[in-house]
């Protein structure tokens, strides 16, 4: 099997990752919930990989490190957990559906004005398009560092150091971006990052995180037990107590941080430096084929989508796994509004996303699929 589609969920995982999980599971315990030994071999376990993911990420004081279920809770988290706060929203484009649900959902039920422009263009970045949206004074901008679709990377450190200087909040959806891209949250002075576990942080599914910067707060999403102050109804003021209520996926956790020791041995450049390598060499055999390829030239990820003429990119990725077992995606990848700015809201596209753990072979299979397939359809 040619496994192609790690912007999705990467795999497989390093040996470490499988073994971390299976450990933290047979030792399964409720950290903070009791005095007794599993307990406190498992908080030391959740500690120390909170520690793990904020030195990798740049982040001094670990507790603003919160673990959740993924991106998407994460997004959830900060969209709601900023009302009534926030007013105005800017959003810039590109946005999965785990950030651009939640926040059609609270345009409509609560009447926050959520203004959406899309200025990451084919040619390059519109900053005049992006200055006019600051000039509104938005509470909250929302940047998605890099579209699942495209591959294609905003350029997020200016972005932010514009918002905040606009006077709102920034909140960066690192779904695509984080263990792929170096990344330091205080230097970029994010107020709130979103990343998933199972992608480039190479963890298992249903793990993820939210940094949430010092200076800023949100309402909890979620209140129930926390291990701490249990004899008083509101959620505990400390962190990350505060955003953790309920038990921890604590095999998960474990998971996550093996992942990113495997990252750190690894070292991020190289694993940058391979994919988009291997994106390339997919470009180049595609561009023979005459394929269809989206996305600008700019600074990107390995995330690479495409089109045969005439031919279906559901059908076209169901056919690559069925006769040529290569998973790749088709469709809208949960991207809708990426689709509609580039046209392709009806077809979809196939997506390809190569990972760690992919080779040349591999693209080389991949365009000797589309090729015979693309034979047979004439």
């Amino acid at each position: 099997m040619v496994y192609l589609d790690n912007a999705a969920t990467s795999w497989p995982k390093p040996e470490s990752v499988y073994k971390a999980t299976d450990l933290a599971l047979r030792r399964a315990a409720n950290p903070g919930r009791g005095g007794h030994r599993f307990s406190r071999e498992t908080a030391a376990r959740v500690l120390e990989a909170r520690e793990v993911v904020a030195k990798f990420f740049g982040v001094r004081d670990s507790r603003n490190i919160i673990f959740t279920a993924g991106a998407t809770d994460s997004l959830n988290m900060v969209i709601y957990g900023l009302l009534p706060t926030v007013k105005s929203i800017v959003s810039t484009g590109y946005e999965h559906n785990a950030l651009w649900r939640p926040l059609c959902d609270i345009a409509k039920r609560f009447g926050i004005k959520v203004e959406y422009i899309s200025p990451l263009k084919e040619q390059g970045f519109a900053w005049a398009e992006y200055e006019r949206a600051l000039a509104m004074k938005p509470d909250l901008v929302t940047i998605t560092h890099a579209s699942n679709v495209t591959g294609q990377v905003y350029p997020l450190a200016a972005m932010a150091k514009m918002a905040k200087a606009a006077g709102a909040y920034v909140c960066a959806d690192l779904a695509q971006t984080a263990g792929v891209i170096a990344l330091d949250f205080q230097e970029l002075n994010l107020d709130f990052a979103a990343f998933p576990g199972h992608k480039g942080l190479l963890g298992p599914q249903g793990i993820g995180g939210l940094y949430i910067a010092p200076q800023a707060d949100l309402l909890p999403l979620r209140l129930g037990g926390t291990g701490s102050h249990s004899a008083v109804a509101e959620a505990p003021k400390q962190r990350p107590e505060r955003f953790e209520a309920g038990t921890l996926n604590v095999s998960g956790i474990a998971g996550l941080a093996a992942g990113i020791e495997h990252l750190n041995v690894t070292g991020i450049e190289a694993v940058s430096q391979h994919e988009l390598s291997l994106r390339q060499r997919a470009i180049t055999g595609l561009r023979q084929l005459g394929a269809d390829i989206y996305g600008g030239q700019g600074e990107s990820v390995g995330v690479l989508s495409f089109n045969l003429p005439d031919m279906d990119s559901s059908e076209l990725a169901y056919l690559l796994d069925e006769e040529f077992g290569i998973c790749v995606r088709g469709g809208l990848h949960c991207s809708p509004r990426t689709h509609q700015s580039l046209g392709t809201l009806g077809p979809g596209m196939v997506r390809m996303s190569p990972g760690i753990f992919n080779a040349n072979e591999d693209i080389d299979a991949l365009l000797s699929a589309l090729e015979q397939l693309k034979q047979r359809a004439r």
